[in-house]
């Protein structure tokens, strides 16, 4: 009886410690999320789509941001954003990690093309910043959740993104995406 305690308490303990939800990526710095996406945007979240995949395997949505501003790369004035997760006749696929959206939402995104004329978030959330004003400024604000671990391609814990002063942080995209450019026609 005492040995199923001990173990019943370790596995408690273990449990208790793991992260729930938690999912990990390789941290993608900010010349590669600009060197790896087609295009990056700001816009609007005007609504958004869940649908079972045609093998019915997966939730998957489709969010439809209008592009308010490109900030690198070529885009359409309306994205169809694709990601993992969604809920459909009461099934829900939570995709931890993944990108998430919600009708109204002002966003930034780094974005890839996909062969089915979507595009996808670059680095999973790494590529999704919501924008908002936070102390009487705009901001682009990271939308990693809490649970998302980043590590250095290495193993190392990266440093997670923080929230910047929104055209300061476009500015910046646009000598990053001018440098990338650059680099490739020389």
């Amino acid at each position: 009886m005492k040995r199923f305690f001990w173990v019943g308490l370790f596995a408690l303990v273990l449990t208790a410690a793991l992260p729930v939800g938690a999912s990990t990526f390789v941290a993608l710095t900010p010349d590669q999320l600009v060197e790896q996406s087609d295009a990056i945007v700001q816009g609007e979240v005007l609504k958004i789509n869940s649908f079972w995949t045609s093998d019915g395997s997966v939730i998957v949505s489709e969010a439809l941001v209008q592009v308010t501003d490109t900030i690198a790369g070529d885009s359409p004035t309306v994205l169809r954003v694709k990601t993992f997760g969604g809920t459909v006749g009461g099934y829900t696929v939570e995709a931890h990690g993944f990108p998430g959206f919600r009708a109204g939402d002002r966003v930034l995104l780094f974005v890839q093309n996909q062969a089915d004329g979507t595009v996808e978030v670059t680095g999973y959330r790494q590529g999704q910043y919501r924008v908002a004003f936070e102390r009487g400024m705009e901001k682009a604000i990271p939308t990693l959740e809490s649970g998302v671990n980043l590590l250095t391609p290495d193993g190392r814990q990266a440093i997670r993104p923080v929230a910047k002063e929104l055209e300061s942080f476009k500015q910046q995209i646009r000598e990053r995406a001018e440098r990338a450019r650059a680099f490739v026609n020389n």
